[in-house]
C-alpha cells in the first residue's frame, strides 16, 4: 500500500487566507488610484469648460461691441433710449442691463428686407453674467428680453467708458448726445475661484 504525497495536497486555511488578504490589498490601492484618476479627469474637464466658455464670452462681447452703431431706440413709455447705454450693476430682479446697446451685422435670412440691427445688452443677476437680446429695436408695451447665460459664480461686474475728449467714464452717456459712441469699453469682473478678469474692447471699429 502506497500512501498519497503530502506535497499532492491542497493549500492550507492560512495561505488562502494570506493570499485573499495580499488580493484585497492590491484591489484597495487600484481603487483608490481610479478613483484619484477620475477625480483628475473631472477636475481637468471642468477647467477646460471654464476657460472655453470665458473665452466665448470675450469673444462675444468683442463682437457685440465692435458692431455697435449711433442708433437710439424708444422705451416701452416712448422715450428715446441712448445708443449706447451704461451704468453701475444692478442686481434686481427688474433692474435694468449694466450694458445695453445697438448692434449691426446681424444676419437677415430670406428676400425680404429687414434691418440688420439689433438691442443687446449684458445683466449681471444672481451670480449668473447673461447677453440679452430684445426681438425689436423700440420696445412694444411688453418687450422682456430673452437671456443667454454666459458665465456662472460671477461678482463685482464693473464698466468703464473711453470718450477721448474726457478719458475714463464710469456711466455712459454723461453729458454727450443719446447718439453718441465711446471709443471704448472696459470690462472687469471677479470669478469665484479664478480672480478677477479684465478687458478693453474697441467700440464701433
Amino acid at each position: 500500500m502506497r500512501h498519497p504525497s503530502r506535497s499532492a495536497s491542497g493549500f492550507t486555511l492560512l495561505e488562502v487566507l494570506v493570499a485573499v488578504g495580499i488580493f484585497a490589498l492590491f484591489s484597495v490601492m487600484a481603487y483608490g488610484s481610479l478613483l484619484r484618476m477620475l477625480d483628475t479627469r473631472d477636475r481637468l474637464e471642468a477647467e477646460r469648460e471654464f476657460w472655453r466658455s470665458l473665452a466665448l464670452t470675450f469673444e462675444q462681447m468683442s463682437d457685440d461691441l465692435s458692431q455697435a452703431r449711433p442708433r437710439t431706440v424708444r422705451d416701452i413709455f416712448g422715450n428715446p433710449l441712448p445708443a449706447l447705454r451704461g451704468q453701475p450693476v444692478d442686481e434686481r430682479a427688474l433692474g435694468e442691463p449694466s450694458l445695453e446697446f445697438t448692434r449691426g451685422g446681424r444676419l437677415v435670412f430670406g428676400k425680404v428686407t429687414y434691418s440688420d440691427l439689433q438691442r443687446v445688452g449684458y445683466r449681471l443677476q444672481d451670480g449668473t453674467l447673461s447677453r440679452l437680446t430684445w426681438a425689436e429695436l423700440d420696445r412694444p408695451t411688453k418687450s422682456d428680453p430673452s437671456a443667454q447665460p454666459l458665465l456662472e459664480h460671477v461678482s463685482d461686474l464693473r464698466l468703464r467708458f473711453y470718450a477721448p475728449a474726457a478719458g475714463w467714464m464710469d456711466q455712459w452717456p454723461a453729458t454727450n448726445p443719446l447718439t453718441a459712441l465711446p471709443a471704448a469699453v472696459e470690462i472687469s469682473f471677479t470669478i469665484e475661484g479664478h480672480g478677477q478678469f479684465l478687458r478693453i474692447f474697441r467700440v464701433n471699429g
